[in-house]
C-alpha cells in the first residue's frame, strides 16, 4: 500500500508478519482504497510514485518522511491527528474508522463537479479551528501536497484539506474549478478558511481571494504563477518550450545512477508537479488552458478599483533562486497590486532561501512561516503598541531628514508666554503634555507641498524638546517598503489618519500632529499656495475638547516657493471628463482626516510641478527657498463642551484664523531674513558645519544624547523687531477702515 508517496514497506508492520490493514484513506488516491502488505491484492487505483527515481532512493526518502509523520502523530501535545496515520494503527480498526456515533472519521470528503475535496487531518472537533485548503501546482492531484509539510500543519491544530482532479482530466477548465471551490468555500464558511496555493495553485487562490475579499481568513501564495513577468503557457524558459518540456518529462525513467541524477534534477528545479502532469498526458492542456484562463480572470479582477477587490491578510513567498521560473520578479511585479488591496500591515512578502520552484517539498518550516505572518498574528495597535525610538533609530531617521534640512534650513518660532507681544526662536513656547497636567497637546496647521514638512517637524520636537509629536499620516505613506522595514513615519510614531487613532492618541495624553487639510493641501493645484482646505465639520475640535486638549495652531511656508505647480492631474482629468463623458469615474473616492474630508470627495489629483530655475533671494521665492514654521498662542479647550456645537464651531474658527495669521506673519517676516538667500545660506552653513554637531536632547527618554546628524543652521531675521501675527492683523484692519469715521 502507499500513503502520500510512502511505500508499503516504509510503514509500520509491512513485511514483518503484522496483520494487514484492508481499508484506509490514502492521500495519493483521492479516497478509500484497499491494499495488502504482501502485494497479492491489486490496488483499486494507480499508486502514487515519483518519476525517474529508483526504488532504493524512494525507500530512503520516504522513510525519512514517514518518520516525520510518525513523530507528529504520536506527540502527546499534538492537537491535530493525521486521518491516514490513525487508520494504520494496530489498535482496533473500529476505533480508528468510527467515532462515538459510529460514523467514519477518516474518509471525510466530497466531490463538487469534477473537483474532489478530501480531509488530510485535523483536531477531533473539526469545526473548532482554522481550515487550510491546499491548492497544488499544475498536476493538481491529491498526492502533490508536500508530505514534509502536512504532518506539522495538522500537528499545529489546523484542519487541513486538499482538492484535486483525476490525473488524466483534460476537460475541466479554470472557470469550472473556480466555481467548484467557491461552492465548497461557501459551505465551509470562508471566514475560517486560509487558502494555500503553490505555483498554479497560487494563481487559483488569488482568483478566489479577489472574489471573496476579506470574508476569507487569509491567503498564502508560494511562487504563484500569475504571469506578470513571464507566461509559461507559451514557454517556461527560453530553452524549455512547452512541447519539448512535455516530451522530456514523459521519457522512460532512467535506471541505476542515472535515476538518482534524474530525481535530484527533478527535485532541485521543482519539476515534480509538471513531471506528474506530463506523464499523465495533461501538461500541455493545463499549461495552455488553465494558466491562460487564470491570468485573464485575475487580471480582469485587478483592473477593477482596489476598493472593490479587497484582499484578506496575505502572505506572498517566493524562492530567491528559482531555477524554473522568475518567481522573484513575479512577486515584485505582483506586490503593488496586493498592497493596494490589503489593509495596512496585512501583507508580508517573504524571500525563501531556495532554488526550487516547489520549496515546500524541502525543509522549509511552513507552519512557523504561517504563524508569524499577518494571517495569524494578532494585529499590532499602531497607537498603544508603539515604542519610543532608540537613539540608533533617531540617528537613522535624522540622516534622512538632514538631506532635506541641509537644503531648506528650517527656522522654528513659537509663542513667548513671557512676552506675548513677541515670538521666540525654538519650540519652548509649545507646551508638552507634562506642562499642562498630562493633558493631550494637539498641533494643528497647514500641510505643505508633498508633505515635505512632516519630517523636519517631528525631528525638531525630538531634538529641541525631547518629546515625540505623533503624526496622523495618509495611509499610503504608511506602507512597508521592501527591504527597509516600517517606513520612517511609522518608526517615529505616525499612525494612519482615522477617527479611532486620533481618539486613542488624545485619550492617552499624547502630543499629536494634525493637518486637517490632509493630502488635499499636500497635493494642491496651481495658484493654491498656502491656502487652507479644511473641512467644514468640527470633528477634531469636538474630540479634542472631550479630553481637555490644548490646541497649538501653527503655520509653515517654504515648500510651495521652491517649486512651481504647473497643473493638477485631477483637474486635467475633470476637464477631460466634461469633454469626453465616458472617461468619468464610476465612483468618487474619499480620504483625508476623518469623515471630515469632503474636500476630497471629488477625487484626488497629483500636481505636476517644475523646480524654479532661479535660486531664492532675500525678497524673492526660488529654488532652495527656506522653510519657516511658527507656533502661535495655545488654545485651551478645557472649558469647551464637546456637545456644544456652537462652542466647538467658535473654537474651530479661532484655531483656523490663528493658522492663517501665522502664515501671513511668516511670509512677511522672512523678507527680513538675509539668509533666505540660498547661495549665501549654503556658504555660511558649510563653514559652520565644520565645527561638528552641537545639539543635545534636553529631556525625555533620550535626554543628554548628542544628535550627530543635526548640522548647524544659519541665523535668521531679528525676531524681537517684528510685530506678532495678531498685532500685524490689527494694524492691517486699522489701515483698512474707512476714513469717514465720525469724530466727537
Amino acid at each position: 500500500m502507499a500513503l502520500v508517496g510512502i511505500p508499503a514497506r516504509a510503514l509500520p508492520g509491512a513485511g514483518h508478519g503484522h496483520k494487514s490493514y484492508s481499508s484506509c484513506v490514502l492521500r495519493g488516491c483521492g479516497g478509500a482504497r484497499s491494499a495488502s502488505t504482501t502485494g497479492s491484492h491489486q490496488p483499486s487505483c494507480r499508486p502514487y510514485r515519483l518519476v525517474g527515481a529508483s526504488a532504493a532512493l524512494i525507500s530512503w526518502q520516504m522513510g525519512r518522511r514517514h518518520w516525520k509523520v510518525h513523530r507528529a502523530a504520536k506527540s502527546a501535545s499534538t492537537p491535530g491527528k493525521l486521518r491516514s496515520w490513525w487508520a494504520l494503527q494496530s489498535s482496533s480498526q473500529s476505533e480508528v474508522e468510527r467515532d462515538e456515533r459510529g460514523e467514519s472519521r477518516v474518509s471525510e470528503g466530497e466531490s463538487i463537479g469534477a473537483v474532489q475535496f478530501e480531509l488530510v487531518g485535523g483536531p477531533e472537533e473539526l469545526d473548532s479551528t482554522d481550515v487550510l485548503l491546499y491548492l497544488s501546482d499544475i498536476d493538481f492531484s491529491a498526492s502533490s501536497i508536500p508530505s514534509s509539510q502536512y504532518p506539522s500543519l495538522v500537528a499545529a491544530g489546523f484542519e487541513l484539506w486538499t482538492c484535486f482532479l483525476p490525473g488524466d482530466d483534460v476537460k475541466t477548465g479554470f472557470a469550472e474549478m473556480l466555481r467548484s471551490i467557491e461552492t465548497w468555500l461557501n459551505r465551509k464558511g470562508p471566514q475560517r478558511v486560509i487558502l494555500i496555493g503553490e505555483g498554479f495553485g497560487g494563481l487559483l487562490a488569488l482568483a478566489l481571494a479577489l472574489r471573496f475579499g476579506r470574508s476569507l481568513k487569509g491567503l498564502a501564495m508560494v511562487n504563484p504563477t500569475t504571469g506578470y513577468v513571464q507566461q509559461p503557457w507559451s514557454q517556461l524558459r527560453p530553452a524549455l518550450p512547452v512541447g519539448p518540456l512535455s516530451d522530456l518529462l514523459t521519457m522512460p525513467s532512467p535506471e541505476g545512477d542515472l535515476a538518482t541524477i534524474s530525481q535530484g534534477v527533478t527535485g532541485t528545479l521543482g519539476l515534480r508537479s509538471a513531471s506528474a502532469a506530463a506523464r499523465a498526458g495533461t501538461l500541455k492542456f493545463r499549461l495552455k488552458a488553465w494558466l491562460r484562463d487564470g491570468w485573464e480572470t485575475v487580471r480582469s479582477e485587478l483592473r477593477r478599483p482596489a476598493i472593490r477587490t479587497p484582499l484578506p491578510a496575505t502572505l506572498l513567498a517566493f524562492s530567491v533562486g528559482d531555477l524554473l521560473l522568475p518567481s522573484k520578479d513575479e512577486a515584485q511585479a505582483l506586490k503593488p497590486a496586493l498592497e493596494e488591496r490589503c489593509l495596512s500591515n496585512k501583507l508580508e512578502v517573504k524571500e525563501l532561501d531556495s532554488n526550487s520552484h516547489e520549496p515546500l517539498a524541502g525543509d522549509i518550516d511552513f507552519v512557523e512561516m504561517l504563524e508569524k505572518s499577518p494571517i495569524l498574528q494578532a494585529p499590532k495597535d499602531p497607537v498603544s503598541d508603539f515604542k519610543f525610538p532608540s537613539m540608533q533609530i533617531l540617528e537613522e531617521g535624522s540622516k534622512d531628514v538632514e538631506q532635506l534640512a541641509s537644503f531648506v534650513s528650517p527656522v522654528f518660532c513659537s509663542f513667548s508666554a513671557d512676552s506675548p507681544s513677541q515670538r521666540r526662536f525654538g519650540l519652548q513656547g509649545v507646551p508638552a503634555p507634562e506642562d499642562v497636567g498630562n493633558r493631550p497637546v494637539l498641533l494643528v496647521g497647514n500641510h505643505q507641498l508633498f508633505g515635505s514638512d512632516l519630517g523636519p517637524l517631528v525631528r525638531e520636537f525630538l531634538v529641541d524638546r525631547g518629546v515625540l509629536a505623533r503624526g496622523l499620516a495618509y495611509p499610503g505613506a504608511m506602507r512597508t517598503r521592501e527591504g527597509r522595514g516600517p517606513p520612517q513615519f511609522q518608526r517615529f510614531g505616525a499612525v494612519p489618519v482615522s477617527p479611532r487613532n486620533i481618539f486613542k492618541l488624545l485619550q492617552r495624553g499624547e502630543m499629536v500632529l494634525l493637518f486637517p487639510g490632509g493630502i488635499r493641501e499636500a497635493l494642491h493645484g496651481p495658484g493654491e499656495d498656502y491656502q487652507l482646505f479644511w473641512p467644514s465639520k468640527t470633528d477634531f475640535v469636538r474630540v479634542a475638547a472631550r479630553f481637555d486638549a490644548v490646541v497649538v495652531p501653527f503655520g509653515g511656508i517654504g515648500a510651495d516657493d521652491s517649486a512651481q505647480v504647473l497643473a493638477n492631474f485631477g483637474e486635467l482629468r475633470k476637464r477631460a471628463e466634461d469633454v469626453v463623458p465616458f472617461m468619468a469615474r464610476s465612483q468618487k473616492r474619499s480620504g483625508g482626516l476623518m469623515p471630515v474630508s469632503e474636500s476630497l470627495e471629488g477625487g484626488l489629483g497629483f500636481p505636476i510641478i517644475a523646480p524654479r530655475p532661479i535660486p531664492a533671494t532675500q525678497t524673492n521665492p526660488g529654488f532652495g527657498d527656506r522653510f519657516y514654521f511658527s507656533f502661535g498662542k495655545p488654545v485651551d479647550l478645557k472649558d469647551v463642551n464637546p456637545k456644544d456645537r456652537n462652542a466647538c464651531a467658535k473654537a474651530y474658527s479661532e484655531i483656523r484664523g490663528a493658522v492663517e495669521q501665522e502664515l501671513a506673519w511668516l511670509q512677511e517676516a522672512r523678507q527680513q531674513d538675509p539668509y533666505r538667500d540660498f547661495a549665501k545660506r549654503q556658504l555660511y552653513e558649510r563653514v559652520a558645519s565644520l565645527e561638528g554637531p552641537s545639539r543635545r536632547i534636553p529631556a525625555g527618554p533620550l535626554k543628554g544624547e548628542l544628535v550627530k546628524s543635526y548640522a548647524k543652521r544659519a541665523p535668521s531675521f531679528k525676531i524681537d523687531q517684528l510685530a506678532t501675527p495678531a498685532e500685524k492683523m490689527d494694524i492691517e484692519s486699522f489701515e483698512a477702515e474707512p476714513e469717514s469715521i465720525a469724530t466727537p
